[in-house]
């Protein structure tokens, strides 16, 4: 996943969900007497009293700052200059946290510097068919949005979640790598500042060592060190920073724009009862535009079909690949895929034939019970001789040869598209790249039948 952002679901039929868990606000308890509730009674006090500049968000790794960690608390946090609140609950999810800030832990006071790190209860406590990478990706994104709203002077220091289990391999370990790829996608250097030293907790061949935390899970004494030295230079320079660069809000939109279509699609998918789609499509901004140009004519030529739209404008083939492996194949059953991309790489063909081959084995190894419709790139430029268009004809070439007409379908329907001579018409794609109504029209006529065959309607 690049810089656009972040840039992660059978549900088990024990859980109806009709929304992301991640997302929804909820107390992890709401017995006044638990030990949660007192613990949020305690902090509201301290919050009420206000001074705190630096504040600590997140679950027991944070919590225990009190315990496992206090010698280092009382040496570098507790006092002068820093005077740090910690709002860390042990066993909290994205879901509590976004309550306690709901119900007023970033009121009243201005921060500085907010330490957020959350995620890994949800990685713990969920399997992945029922919380994926980028349904905490997208409770992590709307903490900070949280913050955004409640402490607009702030910067945040985006704490990676950190290893746990014993190798790289453990499943909790690699879930939460996925998400920290994810969410380093919403640091812009300024307003949300990422803070990765995992590497300093492990050994060369990625062991987590006991020495460091004992558990596997939540450091000791040494691991609290490490983190304190880690992050108080990056303290520091928040707490002397002056007012955001108008540039920092511009960034922060596109990250938010792709994050919201994300957390759309996540909502799509849990909200659908059947938990069955009949065509699922799969690319770039040509894509997404059913949802615009093509609204029309899907509507139209479409309506008797459940459709799952996942195009992304301004995406590529890795940016489909990450998508599709961290969550957005998951929780439902699909009878057909339908799958164009590669237009926006402007690599070489080969390269940009592979991402679509690495696309087609993942769809078939999350769907083995569907079909994909692979389309090739659409024509693009005034004609032949445009270098982008001649790339796309070099990619169509190569993975026309992945149709085995039996789990992938080959439709290719391009020349529909231009003139005798090879021209590419402005009434058909006024930029010479994405179709206009007419165009939709055109795409929609040929991949009909296919839908028709599959879904058998």
């Amino acid at each position: 996943m690049n810089k656009k952002a972040v840039a992660l679901f059978a549900l088990t039929a024990a859980l109806s969900v009709s929304a992301q868990l991640s997302i929804n606000p909820v107390p992890q308890s709401t017995d006044p007497n638990s030990w949660w509730q007192k613990r949020f009674a305690a902090k509201q006090e301290l919050v009420k009293a206000g001074g705190s500049e630096v504040v600590f968000i997140g679950d027991s790794i944070t919590d225990f700052w009190e315990s496992r960690g206090k010698a280092q608390w009382e040496k570098y946090f507790a006092g002068e200059p820093f005077k740090a609140l910690n709002l860390g609950y042990s066993a909290d999810r994205t879901e509590h946290v976004l309550w306690r800030i709901d119900h007023g832990e970033l009121d009243g006071y201005k921060a500085k510097c907010i330490v957020l790190m959350i995620g890994t209860n949800n990685s713990g406590h969920h399997p992945i068919s029922v919380e994926t990478p980028i349904d905490t990706i997208e409770g992590i994104s709307q903490i900070l949005g949280r913050i955004r709203q409640k402490q607009p002077e702030a910067r945040t220091l985006l704490c990676a979640i950190f290893p746990r289990g014993e190798g790289p391999n453990d499943p909790c370990r690699m879930r939460n790598e996925q998400v920290n790829a994810g969410i380093k996608q919403l640091c812009d250097g300024e307003r949300v500042i990422w803070c990765d030293f995992n590497q300093r907790f492990l050994t060369a061949d990625g062991i987590l060592p006991k020495e460091i935390m004992p558990d596997r899970l939540h450091p000791n004494g040494q691991g609290y060190e490490i983190w304190a030295e880690s992050i108080i230079p990056q303290i520091k320079k928040c707490l002397a920073a002056g007012p955001f660069e108008p540039r920092t809000l511009r960034a922060e939109g596109r990250v938010r724009d792709f994050l919201g279509r994300m957390a759309q699609k996540r909502s799509q998918i849990c909200k659908n009862a059947s938990k069955e789609f009949d065509v699922v499509f799969v690319g770039d901004s040509i894509t997404h535009n059913w949802e615009g140009p093509g609204k029309k004519v899907f509507q139209e030529r479409f309506k008797d079909y459940n459709i799952l739209n996942l195009g992304y404008g301004g995406d590529r083939t890795q940016h489909v690949i990450w998508r599709l492996q961290n969550g957005e194949l998951e929780g439902y059953k699909a009878k057909l895929f339908m799958l164009m991309i590669g237009t926006n790489n402007g690599d070489n063909p080969e390269h940009i034939a592979a991402g679509i081959r690495k696309i087609l084995d993942i769809i078939a190894q999350k769907h083995p019970e569907a079909k994909t419709l692979l389309l090739p790139i659409f024509p693009r430029g005034k004609d032949g001789r445009d270098n982008g268009r001649i790339r796309n004809e070099k990619v169509n070439a190569i993975i026309k040869g992945y149709a085995d007409n039996d789990r992938v379908l080959w439709c290719d329907f391009n020349q529909k598209y231009l003139k005798d001579n090879g021209e590419l018409p402005r009434e058909l794609m006024p930029d010479l790249l994405h179709p206009n109504h007419d165009g939709y029209i055109i795409w929609a006529d040929a991949v009909t039948p296919f839908f028709k065959e599959a879904c058998g309607k």
